[in-house]
């Protein structure tokens, strides 16, 4: 495991307990999450992952979808070009990062 990686998967890894003390977090189901794109509530995650594209291109390696004090959210693994995995924490209504959190150094729009 190279040292990007280690770094990714410990931000998330500090993301998700800092989150998981202060409230509770509830997972969803495939079928749960496709009820929240049909009724607008979300964002599907093929489109949450295309407009991830114009900040941080890659492939999607594991996707979680969390409700928190009542916003939905997606928890991503993206494996950068450079073969970096990464973690990503969007809003699920919107497809856009945390504003509180800074994106990873790792991220960046597809290279053309």
């Amino acid at each position: 495991m190279t040292r990007a990686q280690l770094s990714g998967l410990l931000a998330l890894a500090i993301t998700l307990a800092t989150t998981a003390s202060a409230t509770p977090l509830i997972e969803l189901e495939h079928n749960q999450a496709k009820q929240l794109v049909s009724t607008g509530k979300i964002l599907s995650l093929d489109v949450t992952l295309a407009k991830t594209q114009s900040f941080c291109f890659g492939k999607l390696i594991d996707a979680h979808l969390y409700q928190e004090e009542g916003k939905w959210r997606y928890d991503l693994q993206i494996k950068t070009q450079r073969g970096q995995i990464i973690a990503l924490s969007l809003d699920a209504s919107t497809g856009q990062p945390n504003p509180y959190l800074s994106l990873p150094s790792e991220c960046r729009a597809l290279e053309k």
